[in-house]
């Protein structure tokens, strides 16, 4: 069997496995695949990842490649698979895009999409149908260019620009460890400098958040919820921004 696991990385090493598609690769993610066929670890950057999240990602990638990550009985990379980064911001270098492409057309590829339930959470992965696709030859950690296509330009350009999302309303329903930490980093992109506290009760979580400008905002986690205390002079931008990242999460 050749598995594909597509994981989405949070900004404290949180990781979640969702449906292998190319477009989970957006400007605002840190996506790690791992690719059992040519035994790598893909590693996407999108354009605008903050520095902090790129960075905590990125060695969350390496140590998956290097010593592995489980998710109940499974275990994602590990035995030293080679890291491949491809980062968004460098993609009109040729090696880059050249790697770009070979993710673009490995999540082309027919697929079985399976899943399993966790201690983590649901393990979703993917089985390539056989005979589907090429396998890329590996050197130095880096495939080689010569089976690959070159770039192709409808997904390149959708990756530079993802499709604008309506503004809902932060659903209740979405509590796992993974949605509290993405409504903090939609919080931390407009405010840039805070002051954190996390409590932690049993099944109760807790952040409590206060910006440089005074707002303070509290967020909550319990039995399977999230709740959200808002500052009365929260700006309507931030509000729909954590909305935004929430929404993703069920995609």
């Amino acid at each position: 069997m050749t598995r594909l696991t597509m994981l989405e990385i949070g900004g404290l090493g949180f990781v979640r496995t969702v449906r292998p598609s190319p477009q989970k690769l957006r400007g605002d993610v840190c996506i790690i695949v791992e690719d059992t066929r040519s035994n790598v670890i893909w590693f996407w950057v999108g354009s605008s990842v903050r520095h902090d999240l790129r960075r905590v990602a990125q060695a969350k990638a390496e140590g998956i490649g290097r010593e592995g990550y489980r998710m109940g009985d499974a275990v994602i990379g590990g035995g030293g698979m080679p890291l491949v980064v491809v980062d968004q911001g460098q993609i009109d270098n040729p090696e880059t895009a050249h790697s770009f492409s070979s993710l673009v057309a490995l999540l082309e590829e027919p697929m079985d999409i399976r899943s399993l339930n966790s201690p983590q959470g649901t393990f979703i992965f993917a089985e390539l149908q056989a005979g589907a696709g090429r396998q890329a030859a590996v050197t130095k950690g880096k495939p080689s260019p010569a089976p690959w296509p070159s770039p192709i330009p409808a997904a390149r350009e959708a990756a530079r620009q993802p499709a604008a999302e309506p503004a809902i309303e932060p659903p209740a329903a979405r509590g796992t460890r993974f949605a509290l930490e993405a409504a903090l980093m939609a919080i931390l992109r407009v405010h840039k400098e805070v002051h954190i506290e996390f409590k932690a009760a049993g099944d109760i979580e807790e952040l409590n958040i206060e910006a440089v400008d005074g707002l303070r905002h509290t967020i909550k986690r319990h039995d399977g919820r999230m709740t959200f205390k808002w500052d009365p002079k929260t700006p309507k931008e931030l509000k729909d921004l954590v909305a935004l990242e929430l929404k993703n999460l069920a995609r």
